[in-house]
């Protein structure tokens, strides 16, 4: 039986429609593919008797055995697993703080921009700093801009999109010198948005990437040091900031 012309209209219509919602699906799912952790990340969320990593309901916190200084909520970057933050999380943590590192909808820290209140709710009697990487870093500078909980903000390799000049805040603007997906003239014409009590640094050698451990990054430059060295030098620079933004233990 021969099909009628609007019979054979609407089928190519209909398959064609599948079509496209296919691909749509498929073009998505690669969009929106996260960087995989290294498998050295992975390792670095293992529990010793010294810290303590405890899976929980906003991610994962590092809690060191020793008497704790503070806290630091961090959001990841954008389209990076979260765990590739572990080695230098768990180097700020072995330094006497207790450290969230969030999960993400989609990988994605705008999809939950107010997801740091959970981790500071857990530990309230503590001085609580929020940071993050690239584009987690300017989430976390809107989460400190309207969160009093925040006492000091650290951004790796970020700068803020809203104008953060009146805030008091304490802030580490923590920038790789081979940094390839920001550019000094990007960075120069965001420079007046920091808090006025910005410290910025700049690592020698470090590229984006190598402030986690997920590989390397499109539209990045290569880096010029060891991955274990850049972590220790991230590490450091930011527990010598939180020690003097949140208070040292006495």
């Amino acid at each position: 039986m021969k099909l009628r012309k609007h019979h054979v209209f609407w089928l190519v219509f209909f398959g064609g429609l599948l079509l496209f919602a296919g691909a749509m699906v498929w073009y998505t799912r690669q969009a929106l593919r996260p960087y995989p952790a290294a498998p050295e990340a992975r390792e670095a969320l293992a529990s010793t008797p010294e810290l303590e990593v405890r899976p929980t309901a906003y991610g994962w916190v590092f809690i060191p055995s020793q008497q704790v200084r503070a806290g630091l909520a961090f959001y990841p970057g954008g389209l990076v697993e979260p765990e590739a933050y572990a080695p230098v999380l768990r180097r700020i943590a072995q330094a006497g703080y207790r450290v969230a590192l969030l999960r993400l909808r989609y990988n994605l820290a705008v999809t939950e921009q107010g997801k740091a209140r959970q981790p500071i709710a857990e530990a309230p009697g503590l001085r609580w700093a929020v940071g993050g990487h690239s584009l987690g870093g300017v989430v976390a500078s809107n989460f400190a801009a309207s969160n009093p909980a925040a006492k000091a903000l650290v951004m790796w390799a970020a700068y803020p999109l809203n104008d953060l000049s009146s805030l008091s805040l304490p802030t580490l603007a923590l920038f790789g010198e081979k940094d390839g997906r920001i550019s000094q003239e990007q960075l120069e014409a965001h420079k007046g948005k920091f808090p006025p009590a910005t410290r910025f640094v700049v690592i020698p050698g470090l590229n984006h990437a190598s402030f986690g451990a997920y590989g390397p990054q499109r539209g990045d430059n290569p880096t010029a040091l060891p991955k274990e060295t850049g972590w220790d030098q991230v590490a450091q620079q930011t527990v010598a900031f939180l020690n003097e933004a949140l208070g040292t233990l006495p």
